[in-house]
């Protein structure tokens, strides 16, 4: 059960998850339902409206209730767009129609507070808190499970406390991710929060998943594939990957794994890569000059001070655009000449960091 959602934040959850259900919505005066299919949007339909528009016009309801149900036998494909396209176009759609004053006509909960709450069958602990951290969540989820029960309580998008048994903080929140199975229902954060986790949510989900790996002896999938099954692409195989699954993946795959992960759009798996013992200065130097990764792999990267002691990884920090400002400016001055004359000109850096590398030009001998 879960309480005052986003539908655009249940969607999102649904294809990150790879989940396959069918997701029926009513609002206090329209119903419709929403088809996902391994992932993927393929089919909307809001009173007699069918498609894209259905599905623009599902998410932009302020309240109701949901329901997860399984796919119809006789599936209807009338999607044929990315779901990150669809909810582009779903809050384009939204924005519309509060500017022009148009709504659904459905009353807020009361509270005033808009959301949808409903149930949501067959999904990993870790998706649900990725779900609440994503969605910046202040909430109380309690956990019923097969062998124990706790709670982890979510505030501002942030993991700051865990309880199970007598444990709390990181080593409860290990033990309620190796629960098999049981229910969950999420609550409003009403009383004050006790803080016993300070990491972020991103590396608490990494480290978490690391251990358990630890724990369980699972062996290494690349080590474990045949050579018949490595016929098949690398790439299609990794992307037909859950998220969690890719996480693993990245903490754990080879070299070729890492390659395709690090293009991966979610920041998780790109943080999973950093965090793989097997990484190499290389592949660190690759990451540190891509534009495509998430500024927090750079970060990491420029906070590792074994990596930064590389001239290799210091340049291609400080060349990348996407670098924080002030990592970039302390990196600058510790470069040789023809890397600061090369940067003084470059169009591509911030301007402050190009007018940094030339007051650090004409200092040189």
């Amino acid at each position: 059960m879960i309480n005052r959602i986003r539908l655009l934040d249940l969607v999102q959850l649904s294809c990150l998850a790879r989940m396959s259900h069918n997701v029926r919505v009513d609002s206090p005066h329209k119903s419709g339902f929403i088809v996902v299919d391994s992932g993927t949007v393929i089919h909307a339909e809001a009173g007699s409206q069918e498609g894209e528009g259905a599905f623009c016009e599902i998410l932009s309801w302020e309240s109701g209730n949901f329901s997860t149900l399984p796919l119809p036998e006789e599936k209807t494909t009338s999607i044929n767009k990315s779901w990150e396209y669809l909810l582009i176009e779903a809050m384009r759609y939204a924005s519309e129609r509060a500017a022009s004053g148009r709504n659904d006509g459905s009353p807020l909960p009361s509270g005033g507070e808009s959301g949808f709450f409903g149930v949501v069958e067959d999904i990993p602990l870790t998706d649900l808190v990725q779900l609440a951290c994503m969605a910046r969540m202040d909430r109380v989820i309690l956990l019923d499970g097969e062998a124990s029960t706790g709670k982890l309580v979510v505030q501002d998008g942030q993991v700051c406390h865990a309880q199970t048994g007598h444990l709390t903080g990181e080593d409860a929140f290990c033990q309620l991710l190796k629960v098999p199975g049981g229910r969950f229902e999420t609550l409003p954060l009403e009383d004050e929060v006790e803080l016993t986790i300070a990491k972020p949510w991103e590396y608490l989900l990494i480290d978490a998943m690391r251990f358990l790996d630890e724990q369980s002896g699972h062996p290494d999938e690349e080590s474990a594939e045949s050579e018949e099954n490595k016929s098949e692409s690398l790439f299609q195989r990794l992307m037909r990957l859950k998220v969690s699954e890719k996480i693993r993946m990245a903490m754990m795959g080879d070299k070729d794994a890492r390659v395709v992960l690090i293009r991966d759009s979610n920041r998780m798996v790109q943080l999973a890569i950093i965090n793989n013992p097997r990484i190499t200065e290389g592949e660190v130097t690759s990451i540190a000059y891509s534009r495509n990764v998430d500024e927090e792999v750079l970060r990491r990267i420029a906070n590792n001070r074994e990596w930064t002691k590389l001239y290799q990884v210091r340049a291609a920090l400080v060349k990348n655009p996407k670098t924080p400002m002030a990592m970039s400016m302390k990196m600058v001055q510790t470069l040789p000449l023809q890397d600061l004359k090369e940067i003084s000109r470059s169009k591509s850096v911030p301007a402050a960091v190009a007018n940094a590398a030339k007051r650090h030009t004409m200092q040189k001998p």
